[in-house]
């Protein structure tokens, strides 16, 4: 498992593309949905106790519990503009995962204004991505999963300016697809690619890339005496887009969570970003009584314009 791993992950990293000045579209699809990754750094590929969660890994799903659901909510960047992850799955057997999950970003109403800055109407601009998962453990501790997704994006290109026949909407589809391999109950490594599919487009261009990536990590439980339990992840991703001028190639994340009695959890992460090294740390905690969980996740540090947004509210459960 992990030879087939590292080949793939070699072929992609070692994919030669030339450098572009625009980036890809659809970057909705890269902004981590939930409270309890963004906490642990944005590292979730090896994580096999997500709930519903497919946004990292759709193998995840086949170590779920039998039945899960969570949703999540971030005021994001500016007034009005926010987003949304909610989704469940089900495990009908020891083997299958089945999951659906959605991703909605909206960008708060754009004033349609005439030639003349009059103000003639409002619109929503808005982002959409829903999505099903399949996964299936093909031994006791291997385990695959695949995702298919519709991409839908309603915009304005030149900010309402000159009414209606400015907005413009964009189709497309896309595939994720990876496994988790878990040789051990205090350790999984999974491996995950995300968002594979044409480029989406506006009008009758060729459009723009989607956000198409690599992801590595791992997970370890190491053992903690007492009512205490810990976990550890690192991530590392490779965009499989062609790189520009204002990102990195590569990103990667750290985490540690800790577990009081299956009560509180207290989690600290760190998210490395930007083509100049940068990096800012992320936090969050959560509680969970009688398989209901309530998370909270921070990552203002990583946009500077929007130091004091930003926090996720996660709530799921499991049965």
């Amino acid at each position: 498992m992990r030879r087939v791993a590292l080949l793939l992950w070699l072929v992609a990293a070692a994919s030669p593309t030339p450098v572009q000045a625009s980036g890809p579209g659809a970057e909705f699809l890269t902004i981590v949905p939930d409270a309890r990754t963004v906490a642990l750094g944005g590292a979730g590929v090896a994580l096999d106790d997500l709930d519903a969660n497919t946004y990292y890994n759709p193998a995840n799903i086949a170590f779920g519990p039998r039945f899960a659901a969570s949703w999540t909510h971030v005021n994001w960047l500016w007034d009005g503009m926010s987003i949304d992850y909610a989704g469940a799955a089900f495990r009908p057997d020891g083997r299958l995962g089945l999951a659906a999950n959605v991703q909605y970003m909206q960008h708060g109403l754009i004033e349609v204004t005439n030639e003349r800055g009059e103000v003639i109407g409002a619109y929503r601009w808005y982002d959409l991505a829903p999505n099903v998962s399949a996964a299936y453990r093909i031994l006791p501790a291997l385990s695959t999963g695949l995702t298919a997704k519709a991409v839908y994006s309603r915009i304005s290109s030149a900010w309402g300016w000159l009414g209606a026949q400015d907005i413009r909407d964009a189709l497309t589809f896309a595939f994720d697809a990876g496994v988790q391999y878990r040789p051990q109950n205090a350790l999984t490594f999974g491996f995950a690619v995300a968002n594979l599919g044409p480029n989406i487009s506006y009008d009758t261009s060729d459009g723009n890339f989607l956000p198409r990536v690599a992801r590595l990590g791992f997970a370890l439980r190491p053992p903690v005496p007492g009512p205490v339990s810990a976990t550890v992840i690192g991530e590392l991703s490779r965009d499989l887009f062609p790189p520009v001028e204002w990102c990195d190639l590569y990103h990667w994340g750290a985490g540690l969570e800790l577990e009081f009695a299956r009560l509180a959890f207290i989690r600290l992460g760190y998210l490395h970003h930007g083509r100049n090294g940068g990096g800012e740390f992320t936090w969050g905690v959560g509680i969970e009584r009688h398989g209901v969980r309530l998370d909270v996740g921070v990552d203002s540090g990583v946009y500077q314009e929007a130091s004091t947004r930003n926090v996720r509210f996660q709530v799921s459960g499991r049965l």
